[in-house]
């Protein structure tokens, strides 16, 4: 019974000396912070005359700068399609309607933003990112036939045809066939 009172006393008197070094602590924080606050109060606003001759008795160099831009600038006009873009449609399309690249024309080729994921053609049931996206609508014509592609900037394309997404012929041929 008395150790299990001398253990009892021990953690009181521990967790008493505790708090007052914890309290004492603090009270100085405040204190030095108080006292900057005091000096910094006491010092006279610096002009940014007198900044600068500072930095400069100092050496100090200023922040560096970005390098010049060295890359060749774009050369296609704002809002055409890039020729890598429609070279990827003219791949597919030519897979699609089974024509050879030559007997492809581009009907129209613009930039677009669409409204939100779907590309501007929506399939019922589906949920699609809620945001603009910046891309392209390209129409191509083979065999007679116009296929409306639209895609993001980075190439990911449907082919939008009566209103409904299809994908690229690529991404048909790794569809599963159903088991019967």
């Amino acid at each position: 019974m008395q150790g299990a009172l001398q253990r009892r006393w021990l953690a009181l008197a521990g967790s008493a000396a505790l708090s007052v070094l914890s309290a004492a602590c603090s009270s100085v924080a405040r204190d030095d912070a108080a006292e900057d606050n005091r000096q910094a109060a006491a010092d006279p606003p610096v002009s940014v005359e007198d900044r600068r001759a500072i930095l400069e008795k100092e050496g100090k160099k200023s922040p560096p700068q970005r390098a010049p831009d060295t890359s060749p600038p774009e050369t296609r006009d704002a809002g055409e399609v890039p020729p890598q873009i429609l070279a990827i449609f003219q791949d597919d399309l030519a897979r699609r309607a089974l024509v050879k690249h030559e007997e492809i024309t581009v009907v129209s080729a613009t930039e677009q933003q669409w409204s939100d994921g779907a590309l501007g053609c929506r399939q019922p049931g589906q949920m699609y990112t809620q945001m603009i996206v910046p891309g392209y609508r390209v129409v191509l014509e083979a065999a007679g036939n116009r296929y409306d592609y639209h895609s993001d900037r980075r190439g990911n394309f449907i082919v939008c045809s009566s209103g409904m997404p299809f994908p690229p012929v690529k991404q048909q041929d790794k569809v599963p066939a159903p088991a019967y």
